[in-house]
């Protein structure tokens, strides 16, 4: 069995301006290209994990969505990082079905996402993280069984016992910190 980091993307990755269909609008936050290096480096895969309602809302399209992804990893290459996979929820309950579905076991903080890439990559839970700035993503982590890492400012209300970190960074150290105490 494998283990994973299951990475939210807007507000953890990068800036979250609200639903980016330029690739141009899209930067990652200082040192995360670096921090996922060593993160990769340290043998976990890097999966994303991310909610993309625009599609559904009709404000980005599965071709604009793809091209930002593309930049994400070209930005990622240029630090020697790269996702091995990128899972996303194009749903939202409240706006059109996309491919037939609205409601879904996708969205955040549904764990379908995270379930999937469990089955498609032989995924060790108890050795795995889900980071991300919004309680959807501790949400999901612990729906999933998977510790969750929460990046904000202050600790996230009704989760204090959740590792919180300023940034990707911080997390980062912490987490290759911990792996090497475990060996």
């Amino acid at each position: 069995m494998r283990k994973a980091i299951f990475l939210d993307r807007d507000g953890t990755l990068n800036p979250d301006p609200g639903y980016i269909s330029n690739p141009d609008d899209f930067i990652l936050f200082p040192g995360v290209g670096e921090a996922l290096a060593n993160l990769k480096k340290a043998g976990y895969l890097l999966i994303l994990i991310t909610n993309q309602s625009g599609i559904s809302r009709g404000l980005i399209s599965w071709q604009q969505l793809e091209l930002v992804h593309q930049k994400l990893q070209n930005l990622l290459a240029a630090a020697d990082a790269s996702l091995d996979a990128i899972y996303l929820c194009p749903h939202h309950p409240d706006y059109p079905p996309v491919n037939g579905v609205s409601a879904c076991d996708c969205r955040k903080p549904q764990p379908g996402m995270i379930l999937q890439a469990i089955k498609d990559f032989d995924i060790d839970t108890q050795s795995s993280y889900v980071i991300g700035d919004r309680g959807s993503d501790v949400k999901i982590a612990i729906n999933a069984g998977i510790q969750p890492i929460y990046i904000g400012k202050s600790l996230l209300p009704g989760y204090e016992k959740v590792q919180t970190f300023v940034d990707l960074k911080a997390a980062a150290e912490w987490l290759l910190r911990e792996s090497a105490n475990k060996v």
